[in-house]
């Protein structure tokens, strides 16, 4: 067996979507010594090759894929594992603690339980309310005619989705019967909610709360935005206190394992959160340059055992853009076979 490196050494999944390109952005301005390794599904990743170091592994929640993660795991000797991609949660949660006592590897992931509350749509606005807080309101588990007669009784526009969805995908403002009746039978599990704005107007905020091992919020971000394809695109990053008190109170209630991404919006009875996620954002690198740097929090406090004081309040205006990485001189194929040698050109475009 090789001996261990000096470095600690962090592997990102998920690193052919935003998240994990955001989280492995984050890293690269940390001050901690680190050699990151980027993790994906499949090879025709961007991710892969903005790093050394890179693997190819099974999905995690398909048959033996776990074991090979762990064999992986333990050969690279890596420390942390931080899941970048929603499909990963729910597998790697199985086996947080597991890992952490058989392989000494770090999951960065809450428990089981919040991990599929917040994957559950309905769940979320379920364990919102018990504990007071505002949440849209929420049909789930009914037929198309209790649906249709939701949405009259409360009125169109209405938002529908899959219960257990995320990034957006089959997710329809439904402006009348008409439509209701053409996506709710194409829209897997579908849940009904309410459409939140303040008098029409919307308003929306991606937020985080990061949480200690106490159960006791150190820090807040908050960044109002413009959306393309449910990402954020534009986003102006600043300190709204109504927001910060909410993000405290769901930090306190939930007690999540380091970040958790609340996605809330603007409405006449004050901000409503409508979605929880619990990992890094795909604003995870947007967050570091602002000095909430995400990645850097979870390893330093839950691998490294430091207290993490509250990050600096700092506001901005962000604009997105898409950049390319080049594999140049190589085939389809070659790019299939994932050599580890293999660097990507990035230009430094205007």
């Amino acid at each position: 067996m090789t001996s261990k490196p000096p470095n600690i050494r962090v592997a990102v999944t998920g690193v052919g979507g935003g998240i994990g390109q955001s989280v492995m952005k984050a890293l690269s301005i940390s001050d901690l010594d680190m050699d990151v390794v980027a993790v994906d599904v499949q090879p025709f990743s961007a991710g892969l090759y903005r790093s050394a170091e890179r693997a190819v592994l099974p999905r995690p929640e398909c048959g033996d894929a776990l074991g090979q993660w762990r064999n992986w795991l333990e050969e690279k000797h890596i420390d942390v594992l931080i899941p970048a991609s929603d499909h990963d949660l729910p597998a790697f949660a199985t086996v947080r603690d597991r890992w952490m006592n058989e392989i000494a590897c770090c999951v960065m992931l809450s428990d089981e339980t919040l991990v599929a509350t917040c994957r559950d749509k309905a769940e979320t606005s379920t364990v919102l309310a018990a504990h007071g807080i505002a949440t849209p309101e929420t049909l789930s588990g009914s037929s198309l005619e209790e649906a249709a007669a939701w949405a009259q009784a409360n009125g169109y526009p209405i938002v529908l989705k899959p219960r257990d969805g995320f990034a957006s995908r089959n997710v329809h403002i439904i402006q009348d019967d008409e439509e209701l009746r053409f996506y709710f039978p194409r829209t897997p599990n579908p849940i009904v909610q309410e459409y939140l704005s303040r008098n029409g107007d919307v308003e929306e905020f991606t937020c985080s709360v990061f949480v200690d091992g106490d159960g006791e919020p150190v820090g807040t971000f908050m960044a109002r935005r413009d959306l393309s394809s449910g990402a954020t695109y534009r986003a102006e990053v600043g300190h709204w206190p109504d927001i910060e008190e909410l993000l405290l109170t769901i930090g306190r209630a939930l007690r999540p394992r380091g970040p958790l991404n609340v996605q809330l919006r603007r409405t006449q009875r004050g901000p409503v959160p409508f979605e929880l996620n619990i990992r890094c954002s795909g604003t995870s690198a947007i967050r570091a340059h602002y000095g909430y740097n995400e990645p850097e929090m979870l390893i330093r406090h839950y691998f490294l055992g430091e207290a993490i004081a509250p990050p600096p309040r700092r506001s901005g205006y962000v604009l997105r853009y898409w950049n390319e990485v080049f594999l140049d001189d190589v085939s389809r194929d070659a790019v299939a076979a994932v050599p580890h040698n293999m660097i990507g050109t990035v230009r430094a475009w205007p």
